[in-house]
């Protein structure tokens, strides 16, 4: 299967990745703004709450998607990390977890692709699915399937036919809100999740 990577991926997008026994991740791609390359929903006390990883860009120069570094002048970690805390602190895995994202964090990757890379190897082993992927290395969509581009940040994923909801328990509010980053299954249901995904 063939698709752009994700950073701290939404349940939609996971459930592809388990289905998959091999993964081309599109890095020879432009890099384009405002997608889930660098962004997530999280739930917290106040609901849906989007975390951006900041990106260093030349203003009107293209940059492949390989190349993207993150910034890391901005205190994007410490708002990360405080966010993750106060949304999942009280969830039953999050104790579990903390310690595996934080040294993720620790780590500095200087490029997004690398970031992204090392949460879905993390997020994988927990769900306990074998993870085969390889990076493109040029631009060309493949004859097998793609996914490239389809699950898009600006449109909503009941849109898509690609995946369907099933309503489980979150930290916060009486309404459950679908389709987060597997962050939040994970902290809640923990190697669960994966039977959840299915």
């Amino acid at each position: 299967m063939h698709i752009e990577i994700h950073y701290l991926p939404s349940l939609e997008y996971l459930s592809l990745l388990i289905q998959s026994d091999h993964v081309e991740f599109e890095v020879m791609e432009n890099f384009p703004k405002q997608t889930f390359r660098n962004r997530t929903y999280i739930l917290g006390a106040n609901g849906k709450e989007c975390l951006t990883v900041p990106t260093i860009h030349n203003s009107g120069q293209k940059v492949l998607t390989r190349d993207i570094a993150i910034d890391y002048h901005q205190d994007w970690l410490r708002r990360h990390m405080g966010a993750i805390r106060a949304g999942y602190g009280k969830a039953p895995f999050f104790e579990y977890f903390e310690p595996y994202i934080a040294d993720i964090f620790a780590k500095k990757n200087k490029f997004l692709v690398d970031l992204n890379i090392d949460f879905i190897q993390f997020i994988m082993k927990i769900l306990n699915v074998e993870f085969n992927y390889t990076l493109t290395d040029h631009f060309c969509l493949p004859n097998g399937p793609s996914y490239w581009n389809q699950i898009n940040a600006k449109q909503d994923y009941t849109l898509r036919d690609t995946f369907k909801s099933s309503p489980y328990r979150q930290c916060f509010g009486d309404s459950f809100i679908p389709n987060l980053s597997i962050l939040d299954l994970l902290m809640n249901h923990g190697k669960e999740s994966k039977n959840i995904l299915s």
